[in-house]
């Protein structure tokens, strides 16, 4: 095989149109047209193309259609411009084992329980695994996920091997207690990190979270209880605002709320989506950080626990108090909504005995209709009431009432409690 020729514009464009169709579409005037060049240039360099043996044509009639030379004993191969091709192989072929290499070292690098991440002399993050990115999302230089205080920390352990505690801030504003082994290589660090979040708490928040067990079975009213939690969250974190919001068909509303403040209307998409997810929910405001934790009972939530912090960030063993917190709080609106119901029931009761026996006595009619009212209105701790009775004429008439403007219209409305009663008169009564 001879070494290669180069060739002229014209000819480089002869022979890429031969190369790139078939024979049939090879003849004279077609090669023209491709290319756009006069009939006579193209009939003249096919000629010359032909003598140096890159070119060759078959007769077909009266027509020639020219076609590429094979690569035959004698002849010159024609392979285009190849001058920098073996530059472009080398390279390629090296990029091509670079990317191969780096995947497999991302893997090696990838582990469920620790940061690695290399910095360079100006703090920026160079490399990090799986974990990293996760956890800090669009982190570029340490100054994303450090305070000021940890960064110095971190300068002054630049300087040799060895390991420091510093908090780390997450996109969700989250700050988490790591430890962090710090390793120089070269001109470059190399940072393994340990969650210690799993540490135990701190004797004062331990104090906090048994303070606040007790006041669950202790307190009164909510009010009262979430005044006290107030107090107590107060003593190991900077807390701007305690609310109660809960959720029902109408939508949200303030159970608690400390103290008295804006509109939580703009928040109403965080809140939600911490209800229907069933996870805390964190976001920026203007005035600090923001938290929404659900207040769930049996795998549903019936509102949430808000937090409003003027800090940027907060601990995650500060963030673990305030949803066991949020969990106490359920557990205290489930057992007033149960102890509300027992009572109720209990009234009901009372109040069904009390005109049984008032039914079963031998006063007058209109006198037993009287302190029926009155013992339902009493016990049930009813605002009014009326009874009507079914006459003979099928039609109901009212025969008592208590503090009833207009009995008709008032004691009848949508939703009203209604008791039916049987008994020696016959006839059916209605309470309201």
């Amino acid at each position: 095989m001879r070494s290669v020729e180069k060739l002229s514009e014209t000819e480089k464009m002869i022979m890429s149109y031969l190369e790139s169709n078939p024979p049939e579409e090879c003849m004279l005037d077609k090669i023209t047209r491709g290319i756009n060049r006069s009939r006579a240039t193209v009939l003249k360099y096919l000629h010359i193309l032909e003598a140096r043996g890159l070119v060759t044509y078959r007769t077909v009639g009266r027509s020639k259609l020219w076609m590429p030379a094979g690569d035959l004993e004698g002849t010159v191969e024609y392979t285009g411009d190849t001058s920098r091709d073996s530059e472009l192989i080398k390279n390629a072929s090296k990029i091509h084992r670079n990317l191969l290499e780096l995947l497999e070292l991302e893997r090696k690098i990838d582990d469920p329980d620790k940061l690695v991440f290399t910095i360079n002399t100006l703090m920026d993050i160079v490399v990090s695994n799986g974990l990293f990115r996760r956890m800090f999302p669009g982190a570029q230089c340490l100054g994303d996920i450090m305070d000021r205080e940890s960064m110095v920390l971190i300068e002054n352990r630049m300087k040799s091997r060895g390991t420091i505690q510093v908090d780390l801030r997450g996109r969700d504003g989250i700050r988490r207690n790591y430890s962090l082994s710090v390793t120089p290589v070269n001109n470059f660090w190399v940072i393994i990190g340990r969650d210690l979040a799993s540490s135990s708490f701190s004797k004062n928040e331990l104090e906090v979270l048994l303070t606040i067990t007790r006041l669950r079975s202790s307190s009164g009213s909510l009010e009262e209880l979430m005044n006290s939690i107030r107090d107590e969250l107060s003593t190991i974190m900077d807390l701007k605002q305690l609310s109660v919001v809960l959720s029902d068909a109408s939508g949200f509303s303030r159970a608690y709320e400390y103290p008295e403040s804006e509109d939580l209307t703009e928040f109403e998409y965080f809140i939600y989506r911490s209800i229907e997810t069933l996870e805390t929910v964190s976001w920026r405001h203007d005035s600090g950080l923001m938290l929404s934790v659900p207040l769930i009972t049996e795998e549903r939530a019936r509102g949430a626990l808000i937090i409003r912090s003027p800090e940027d960030s907060i601990a995650s063993q500060s963030l673990e108090i305030i949803e066991m917190v949020a969990d106490e709080v359920s557990e205290y609106l489930e057992m007033e909504k149960l102890r509300q119901e027992k009572d109720e029931f209990i009234r009901t009761l009372l109040a069904m005995n009390r005109v049984s026996e008032i039914i079963n006595s031998d006063e007058e009619e209109e006198k037993m209709l009287e302190k029926s009212i009155e013992a339902v209105i009493e016990t049930l701790e009813f605002e009014m009431g009326c009874i009507y009775l079914m006459e003979e004429k099928k039609e109901l008439q009212l025969r008592v009432q208590r503090n009833c403007q207009k009995p008709s219209a008032e004691c009848a409305w949508p939703g009203s409690s209604q008791t039916s009663l049987r008994g020696p008169l016959r006839r059916r009564g209605l309470y309201t």
